[in-house]
């Protein structure tokens, strides 16, 4: 303690206390006289602003002094800011006594009494927060008064403190004048109206009475209009017109085109070809040249495929008739579009019903020829069968007897035989008696179950093995004319399902004959069989593929259609795919076509175990390739896209394999350096198991893309990568898609 005190007491220490001090004292008058030299600058700046500003303006302290008086003010007021800065006299410059401006109002938080001394003429500024806006007249400024408009704000400083307020003016004199001129020529242009209406009143009177019966007869013509407009809208038909030369523009079209169509009026009128560019391109030559012969006669009705917006088309009936003008000067085109795609599906339905009855009745027909036939084939047959056996153990003793006492008998060689050659004729000849017999029996057997009709029967267990064989008994002759050879690849493991046999027969047999039509005369034809089971699909599905002259694109849309049919001069009906197609249908199934022109076409059947479940697939693109972010790329430009990533342990076999459990699967896109193998020797197999899978071989070394010297069968198509997915999405819309 003693020794603080003393410490406290040196001079030394006091001196350097006062130094610390004198230092503080300095660095203090420092920051005041910058804060002083910021606040004049601030000062000069804004009373620059204030004074050079071409609006009358003054500033007030909140001691209600005026601050500020800009030059704009003075020219306005007369008044000099000399003579104005520093009083509060503000009031001087715009009233004869003593009284408030709206500045002092604000500077006083008097607002409330804003409403006193500016009754009905201020409001709230949209503009600035707290700031009010005038407008009044000053009869002491100038010769004869200034009307002016006038807005006051609050000033503040940078912790928000009031420390002022500005009031600006403008000078509307003129612009107010101007008004009370408008409004006066205004009132004595009313005046001359009003004078000069008295003067027509007369004149309309005259008229009141036609206006009166115009008025009956518009309303009544309205009427008329409504009601024809209301019945054309409400009747399932459109109604148009178009011009009766040049380019038949139509004028004219109802509403009701955009309910059945999805397009509005508009585009038939404001594009000149969008009619005739959505009629089907098979219909568009036809109607455009009967439009155009139409003319003479003056009246005409055709039928032609309109797209919609969905992208699919509808029938149409269109029935016109040439109107001529009243003034006789021009003619027009008057008709009505009706949409008859229903009318048609339920014809074809019809027709096809009326068909399947017929079908049913030849079977049934022939079923009672059969079993007649079969009657009388049976007696012979089991004569036949009952003495094989018979002529068999005869013949095995008579063989017995000649072979202890006959094989040297010089009469054998007299005849030209030896006694070998008659064993071995005989014993053929038996077991040929023997299998003619049965097969007599299963053709017959075949034959009356084919025919029988089945419409009432309940769906039975069946095994699709079993109707395959059964289909090949009955048309297993008929196909071999054309076919060399028939591979079946028939898996062991196929569940069965509920359905009728001989309609699945029905569509087996139905299909193999197809693929023995489809194959030219001396071509050496082959049709190969697959049937499998899908588990995940839970469905066994049935290929019947054929090597033959394919189905061209523009067909395959139509061949499932009632009556559609490429081969009309060879007595084709056109039913025999529409009728497997119901067929399968009523098993819950689908078929679906591959085809390639040229190379051969493979129908496929799928039908669900479970008799319940419908199927469900789309066409499938996949994608081999090592690296992952290129397969990503793939799928994210092809929605269908089934992506294989490569791997060391991977073999042809295992897509091969894949390949098998996923039918939908329709080109095949692959990287030739795959990790496991090669893509040449991967497209080499495909194309062996599955020759009309399109492959196409993508690679971003040119070499690698060279085919092998040894190599037999070629890719579609080989791209270099990186290529543009235009491109690859253009060959796969060249090479078609399987239809499903």
């Amino acid at each position: 303690m003693k020794n603080r005190q003393q410490s406290d007491d040196d001079p030394a220490y006091e001196i350097q206390r006062l130094r610390r001090q004198l230092k503080e004292l300095k660095q203090s008058e420092i920051k005041r006289q910058r804060a002083e030299k910021e606040i004049r600058e601030s000062e000069q700046r804004l009373s620059s602003v204030v004074s050079r500003s071409p609006i009358p303006a003054f500033v007030i302290g909140k001691d209600h002094r005026i601050l500020y008086w800009n030059k704009a003010l003075e020219e306005l007021t007369k008044i000099k800011a000399k003579d104005a800065i520093g009083t509060s006299q503000q009031w001087r410059a715009f009233y004869s006594k003593k009284r408030p401006c709206m500045a002092d109002l604000l500077v006083s938080r008097e607002q409330e009494k804003i409403s006193k001394w500016y009754t009905g003429k201020y409001t709230r500024s949209k503009l600035l927060d707290e700031a009010y806006e005038a407008i009044d007249f000053f009869p002491e400024l100038g010769n004869q008064g200034k009307w002016l408009r006038f807005t006051a704000a609050i000033i503040r400083n940078e912790i928000g403190e009031l420390i002022g307020a500005i009031e600006t003016l403008e000078d509307i004199t003129r612009r107010k004048k101007a008004k009370e001129a408008l409004l006066k020529a205004h009132e004595e242009l009313e005046e001359r109206v009003r004078e000069r209406t008295v003067e027509l009143a007369r004149a309309n009177e005259a008229l009141l009475t036609e206006l009166m019966e115009r008025h009956k007869t518009q309303k009544a013509l309205k009427q008329t209009t409504d009601h024809l407009s209301l019945l054309l809208e409400s009747l399932p038909i459109i109604s148009y017109t178009r011009k009766a030369e040049g380019d038949f523009a139509i004028t004219f079209v109802s509403n009701t085109i955009e309910e059945i169509t999805g397009y509005p009026p508009q585009c038939f009128i404001e594009e000149e070809n969008f009619w005739r560019d959505h009629i089907h391109p098979d219909d568009q030559a036809r109607i455009v040249a009967d439009l155009q012969a139409g003319r003479e006669k003056g009246t005409h009705r055709y039928s032609y495929r309109f797209r919609v917006m969905d992208d699919s088309y509808r029938w149409f009936s269109d029935y016109w008739r040439i109107v001529q003008h009243p003034s006789g000067s021009t003619s027009y085109i008057v008709g009505a579009w009706q949409d008859v795609t229903e009318d048609k599906r339920i014809r074809q339905e019809g027709e096809l019903r009326l068909q399947q009855m017929i079908q049913t009745h030849k079977l049934t027909a022939l079923g009672e020829v059969v079993a007649g036939v079969a009657h009388e084939i049976n007696n012979p047959v089991s004569f036949i069968a009952y003495n094989v056996p018979i002529l068999e153990a005869i013949w095995n003793t008579v063989e017995t007897i000649l072979s202890r006492s006959s094989v040297h008998h010089p009469d054998w060689e007299k005849r030209g035989l030896s006694y070998e050659e008659v064993c071995s004729n005989m014993r053929e000849i038996i077991e040929a008696f023997k299998i003619g017999a049965n097969r007599i029996s299963r053709v017959v057997t075949s034959l009356k179950e084919f025919s029988r009709s089945d419409e009432t029967a309940q769906k039975k267990m069946v095994a699709v093995p079993d109707v395959i064989a059964g289909a090949l008994v009955i048309v297993g002759a008929q196909v071999r004319r054309t076919v060399s050879k028939i591979d079946q690849e028939i898996s062991e493991e196929v569940p069965l399902l509920s359905g009728h046999f001989q309609k699945i027969e029905q569509v087996i047999a139905n299909l193999l004959i197809n693929a023995h039509q489809a194959i030219e005369p001396g071509q050496k034809g082959s049709i190969t069989i697959r049937c499998r089971y899908i588990e995940r699909l839970k469905a066994v599905v049935v290929d019947i593929e054929d090597n033959g002259k394919g189905i061209e694109r523009k067909n395959l849309e139509h061949i499932f259609d009632p009556f559609f049919t490429t081969r009309r001069e060879l007595d084709g009906t056109g039913l025999g795919l529409s009728i497997s197609y119901g067929l399968v249908k009523e098993h819950h199934g689908f078929i679906s076509v591959l085809s390639r022109p040229g190379k051969g076409s493979r129908f496929s059947i799928y039908l669900p175990v479970n008799s319940e479940m419908n199927l469900s697939l789309c066409p499938a693109l996949l994608c081999i390739d090592h690296n992952v972010k290129y397969l990503k790329e793939l799928k994210a430009n092809f929605v269908d896209a089934v992506i294989w990533r490569s791997e060391a342990c991977d073999k042809p076999e295992d897509i091969l394999n894949f390949l098998a459990q996923n039918p939908e699967v329709d080109i095949i896109a692959s990287e030739v350096r795959l990790k496991g193998f090669n893509g040449w020797e991967l497209m080499e197999k495909i194309k062996t198991k599955y020759p009309l899978l399109p492959v196409i071989l993508y690679s971003a070394d040119r070499k690698a893309l060279k085919p092998p010297a040894q190599q037999k069968t070629l890719p579609e198509y080989t791209l270099h990568k990186p290529f543009h997915i235009d491109k690859l999405q253009k060959i796969i819309h060249d090479l078609g898609r399987q239809q499903l």
